[in-house]
């Protein structure tokens, strides 16, 4: 397994393993309300989806919030790719809001923040986080609720002990960049 740091300008290295887990954030320019309505959220859902499967990465938590999005997944051998998702996956979506709110050009993304998760318990709690996201940001009572973040999927898709496991872990603690109203 190669892992990789590769710098950025302005910016901490990032650093790419083949195969790791990540949680990525990425904001709206300026902290902008653009996602509020669900065809917007629909669209960044969409786009997320169809464009992890396209570089191989395996998404296993995902919140579209009003104005920045989270979501984990599994790296393929190629954890480079990362760069290239975000910026196909921030540039359809620019083009597509901005069709949809006709204002062509409009600058949509600020940034994306990723890192690539190293311990298990750290997994867990970031799981949990990602999942309880939209009650965090007091869009729904109960995450279940909330059909642009993977709660009710993962209530659903995971086995009782793996559930069990990630609920339990404490979020208080996450230290995951999140300062979005």
């Amino acid at each position: 397994m190669e892992d990789i740091y590769k710098p950025h300008p302005n910016n901490p290295p990032h650093y790419f393993v083949s195969n790791a887990i990540y949680i990525v954030t990425g904001s709206v320019l300026y902290n902008r309300h653009l996602l509020t309505d669900d065809k917007h959220k629909s669209l960044v859902y969409e786009v997320l989806f169809e464009r992890a499967a396209h570089w191989g990465w395996e998404l296993e938590a995902w919140a579209i919030l009003k104005n920045h999005y989270h979501f984990i997944a599994r790296a393929p051998e190629n954890a480079l790719s990362l760069e290239k998702l975000i910026r196909q996956f921030h540039s359809k979506t620019a083009v597509e809001l901005n069709k949809l709110d006709k204002t062509v050009g409009r600058k949509v993304w600020y940034n994306y923040w990723d890192t690539c998760i190293t311990l298990e318990t750290s997994y867990y709690a970031r799981l949990h986080y990602v999942h309880l996201n939209p009650v965090k940001h007091r869009l729904v009572e109960n995450a279940e609720e909330y059909p642009f973040c993977s709660y009710r999927w993962f209530l659903e898709k995971a086995d009782d002990s793996f559930r069990d496991t990630v609920m339990s872990q404490p979020i208080d603690r996450v230290d995951v960049f999140d300062e979005f109203d």
